[in-house]
C-alpha cells in the first residue's frame, strides 16, 4: 500500500495518484455502524402522491407514430384497401418525390408484397407526423372498419 513504511512508491504510478488509506479503530466503525443502523430504524419520510399534468410527465397529447402503426397493423391488417389509401395519401400535406405514392395500378398493388406495403404506409404515417397531421390519420384509421384493410394473406 502507498504510504506503508518500507515500501518504495511504484515508479510506475503518476504523482499525486496514490492511494490514501485511513485507519479507523474499532470504536469508530462501531460509532459508524450505530448512526446507520439508528437512521435506517428512524426510516424515510412519508410520501405523498404527486399530480402532474400527462405532458409534463413525458406524455405527449396527441398519438405518437406508434399509437397509429399499432392500429395499422392490428389484426393482421397490412395497409388500408387502395381506394380508401389514396384518400388518406390525398390528406398529406407538402408531398415530395421522397414519399412513395400509393399502389397506382392493380398491376404494382399485386406486385408489391405485404411487408413493402406496409413499411409503405409506415412511411405515409411518419410524413403525416412530421407535417403536424398525425391525429387526422390516426382518427381515420382508428374509424376504418376492418373490411377496407388489406390484411396478410389476402
Amino acid at each position: 500500500m502507498a504510504g506503508s513504511p518500507g515500501r518504495r512508491p511504484d515508479p510506475r504510478k503518476a504523482p499525486g495518484h496514490e492511494i490514501e488509506v485511513l485507519e479507523k479503530n474499532t470504536d469508530t466503525s462501531w460509532a459508524m455502524f450505530q448512526a446507520l443502523h439508528h437512521a435506517h430504524q428512524r426510516g424515510f419520510d412519508k410520501t405523498e402522491p404527486a399530480s402532474l399534468p400527462l405532458a409534463a410527465a413525458g406524455k405527449p397529447a396527441g398519438p405518437t407514430v406508434d399509437d397509429v402503426l399499432a392500429i395499422a397493423r392490428s389484426n393482421n391488417r397490412v395497409c388500408p384497401k387502395p381506394l380508401v389509401w389514396q384518400r388518406l395519401y390525398d390528406w398529406l400535406p407538402n408531398k415530395s418525390e421522397q414519399l412513395a405514392p400509393v399502389p397506382a395500378s392493380r398491376a404494382e398493388w399485386d406486385q408489391l408484397p405485404p411487408l413493402q406495403k406496409r413499411s409503405r404506409l409506415r412511411e405515409h404515417i411518419e410524413w403525416a407526423a412530421v407535417q403536424g397531421v398525425l391525429q387526422k390519420v390516426h382518427d381515420a384509421l382508428k374509424a376504418l372498419p376492418e373490411q377496407r384493410w388489406h390484411h396478410m394473406g389476402e
